[in-house]
């Protein structure tokens, strides 16, 4: 369906507000669909961004600005996010060995096994997501026009 028929909008648009009302659509939809995905798993979408960043860090640990700095969603509390992921054991805080104000986050086993559980649920599934329709060379095409976007 085209941005125009979600939006109800019966009215042409210059093409340059079609595309930011579509990619401001796509992302609210997508954080949507992986919101629902997430929720059976107790996670919500930057619950389980950090526990993605902090496995491709892994075994070394990041500090709670370098995780913030890797977000998608940079205006996330991510202090507050990290200290919910500990309570629930997926993440370790351990202090910096040179700085005692320092705190490194790291991934434990458990948050190792959500994310292997997430993953074998389907979740991740290339026939299944979002843009599964698109070919190699449209999604990078796509991916390269995004970019330009935002430059």
């Amino acid at each position: 369906m085209n941005i125009e028929a979600e939006l109800k909008n019966s009215k042409p648009m210059p093409p340059r507000q079609r595309a930011m009302l579509n990619i401001l659509f796509t992302a609210s939809w997508l954080d949507c669909l992986l919101q629902r995905q997430l929720r059976q798993f107790g996670l919500t979408h930057p619950q389980y961004n950090i526990l993605r960043i902090l496995n491709g860090s892994f075994p070394n640990g990041l500090s709670v600005l370098d995780i913030k700095s890797r977000m998608i969603d940079r205006s996330s509390n991510v202090s507050r996010l990290v200290e919910k992921l500990r309570e629930s054991g997926l993440v370790e805080r351990v202090p910096h060995s040179g700085d005692r104000r320092m705190v490194v986050v790291t991934i434990s086993d458990a948050g190792k096994k959500m994310l292997a559980d997430i993953e074998s649920s389907g979740f991740i599934n290339p026939t299944r997501i979002p843009g599964s329709k698109l070919t190699e060379a449209e999604a990078a095409e796509l991916a390269h026009l995004l970019d330009k976007f935002r430059d």
